[in-house]
């Protein structure tokens, strides 16, 4: 009875992984990614699904629980390699498609290495049922690792540490903070399953390697999740949903020992660009805005997002030249792109906020207000002396 109660309990941890991992497929969908990503995304959870369901057929054999023999323990462990394999695969190229979604070279170049791999894994995975080459049943019916399943380890490997790398090293050339650190999810993939891996070989008989796979699949749709519901499509910084959520916790925590200011930045005469060289070049001036605002608010230990068009916020609790430091920064970026982008300035309005008193609305009112002189001073539309009236 206390063998059985062990391996009861391994399925019911397995049969909650199954529970979580459906959700994950229903939340999957267009709304956290394109329709391709999301289906290997789906494809992947799925066959984790199909893993744990023949890991819990083989505890319940092994406990006792159900009908069991040979040939039955040797099929559910082959369809549970099987799936592992393809479930490897599926995050593989998920990775690979959230990546490079212009399908470069060195994409489909990895990839067809990924299906190989896989390919070849199951074939010897479905062959060893007859062969032993992975595994095979003993003298005491006790299923076995043979020395070949060395290789199945390889080739998982090889594919997590292929689409890892790859991801890692792109995490490199991209700017925008939100596809960095989503880049970086990958090696999730890497360093828990092999963590548990090692701990399962230390604890047999307890469903670590499970949670140690499901972990990073949830990890990872969370992290996705969060930076679609989040973050600003075309330039990466933070939405201002997610503004208004952070000044609101500023504002209950300002005080006159920790008060703070909101800048509002608006990109000049922006209607003019799009109007003269098109709606890609007023994309990559926001880009480029975005990428050195986001410098600045690094520097200050500050908070930026968009808020909505051409305008943007940064929020710091600090004094500093935030116009003149955002305007150096734009333009020591523009001299890398200056074919592509044209002269770019910016106007700021700023507002302080000392007390918890104050709501959101008018603490963004007063900066928005500080913003229009500024701008129409630019326009020369007001004397300079204005603002400090």
């Amino acid at each position: 009875m206390n063998g059985s109660a062990i391996y009861i309990s391994y399925v019911i941890t397995e049969i909650f992984c199954i529970f979580f991992s459906v959700g994950i497929i229903i939340k999957a969908n267009k709304n956290v990614g394109t329709d391709l990503q999301m289906r290997h995304f789906r494809g992947m959870a799925l066959f984790f699904i199909i893993y744990l369901m023949s890991d819990i057929f083989w505890a319940l054999g092994q406990g006792g629980l159900v009908p069991f023999n040979s040939f039955l323990n040797k099929l559910t462990n082959a369809v549970g390699l099987v799936a592992v394999a393809l479930l490897t695969l599926g995050w593989c190229i998920f990775v690979i498609y959230r990546i490079d979604q212009n399908k470069s070279k060195n994409m489909k170049l990895l990839m067809g290495m990924h299906y190989v791999i896989a390919g070849v894994d199951c074939i010897l995975t479905i062959s060893s049922v007859f062969t032993g080459f992975y595994f095979y049943i003993d003298e005491n019916e006790i299923f076995q690792f043979a020395k070949g399943y060395n290789i199945h380890l390889i080739f998982i490997f090889i594919q997590l540490f292929g689409s890892g790398i790859y991801s890692f090293a792109q995490s490199f050339s991209n700017k925008q903070v939100k596809l960095k650190k989503e880049y970086r999810l990958p090696l999730l993939f890497i360093i828990i399953p092999s963590a548990t891996a090692v701990l399962e070989g230390l604890l047999p008989i307890s469903p670590i390697v499970p949670l140690g796979i499901f972990l990073p699949i949830h990890f990872a749709f969370l992290e996705i999740q969060n930076s679609e519901i989040y973050s600003d499509a075309l330039t990466g910084l933070n939405n201002r949903r997610r503004m208004e959520i952070f000044l609101q916790d500023m504002i209950h925590n300002a005080s006159d020992e920790k008060p703070f200011s909101i800048h509002m930045i608006d990109v000049n005469d922006f209607k003019q660009v799009n109007d003269k060289f098109g709606h890609i070049v007023g994309d990559r001036t926001l880009q480029l805005v975005a990428d050195a605002l986001h410098n600045v608010s690094d520097k200050l230990h500050g908070f930026c997002a968009r808020y909505g068009g051409d305008e943007f916020v940064l929020i710091i609790s600090e004094e500093a030249e935030v116009q003149e430091s955002i305007q150096n920064e734009v333009n020591t970026l523009r001299e890398k792109c200056a074919d592509l982008i044209p002269t770019i300035s910016v106007c700021t309005g700023c507002a302080t906020c000392r007390s918890g008193a104050i709501t959101a609305t008018q603490l963004i009112a007063q900066a928005d207000e500080q913003l229009y002189i500024r701008k129409e001073i630019f326009h020369g539309r007001m004397k300079p002396d204005a603002e400090n009236k």
